[in-house]
């Protein structure tokens, strides 16, 4: 068993899935482009939705059945952990890996929800 590979593996998993929802929230931003403020509050409501989401799955990943995991389907069968451990070493090791991720949406949706307030406040003492 490898630490390094079942990192990685769970790394890949969850970083897949937030792309996904990355691409989402960014083609939604595009389409507001129109309306810029709104583009960037509605991607900063749609980030922190998905940082509470993945905060949650965080919390529940200790307890979700290690078996029915991406993770647990991406490693090879020679490269799985005992199941004596793997539930407790799957849970923890995605439950990290969420919270990173979950991290990087709130921080993203703090740096949307910042240059919305600084574009209002321009373009308030810009036409005040």
């Amino acid at each position: 068993m490898d630490w390094a590979r079942l990192n990685d593996m769970a790394y890949l998993s969850v970083s897949r899935a937030c792309g996904f929802a990355c691409l989402a929230i960014f083609c939604f931003m595009i389409g507001m482009a129109g309306y810029p403020l709104v583009a960037l509050k509605s991607g900063a409501v749609f980030m922190m939705l998905s940082a509470g989401v993945l905060a949650v799955k965080a919390q529940r990943s200790p307890i979700k059945p290690y078996k029915h995991t991406e993770l647990w389907v991406l490693l090879a069968p020679e490269e799985r952990p005992d199941p004596r451990f793997a539930q407790q070493l799957i849970g923890l090791t995605l439950r990290d890996v969420f919270l990173r991720f979950s991290g990087y949406f709130a921080l993203a949706g703090l740096v949307c929800f910042a240059v919305a307030m600084a574009v209002q406040l321009l373009t308030f003492l810009l036409d005040g």
